[in-house]
């Protein structure tokens, strides 16, 4: 009687983690990715608040927002000899009035 026991036990088991799978697999499994960004010009969350030509204006832009308590970086732009300065969409205001004086 035991193993009968023992053998509906590890079937109800095996049920419950198989109802649990298709449920996890329902709730999270479609594949809603966005298409990859192969142009380099999506930066996710981050604004753009400055274009500079140099890389090394680009750094001093984002040095100065980092020192002003903004946290900023620097990327290539999608034109040639272009660097933008990023920053996220909560912190563009401030950024634009840090760098306003520049």
């Amino acid at each position: 009687m035991d193993h009968v026991n023992a053998w509906t036990q590890t079937l109800v088991l095996i049920a419950v983690f198989g109802l649990f799978a298709g449920v996890l697999r329902w709730a999270f499994g479609n594949d809603r990715r966005a298409v990859p960004d192969y142009t380099g010009d999506d930066f996710g969350l981050l604004n753009e608040v400055a274009l500079v030509p140099t890389e090394e204006a680009a750094r001093v832009l984002a040095k100065r927002l980092r020192t002003a308590g903004i946290k900023a970086t620097s990327v290539r732009g999608s034109e040639p000899g272009a660097y933008r300065v990023m920053v996220f969409p909560v912190d563009v205001p401030d950024a634009k009035l840090v760098l306003r004086d520049v």
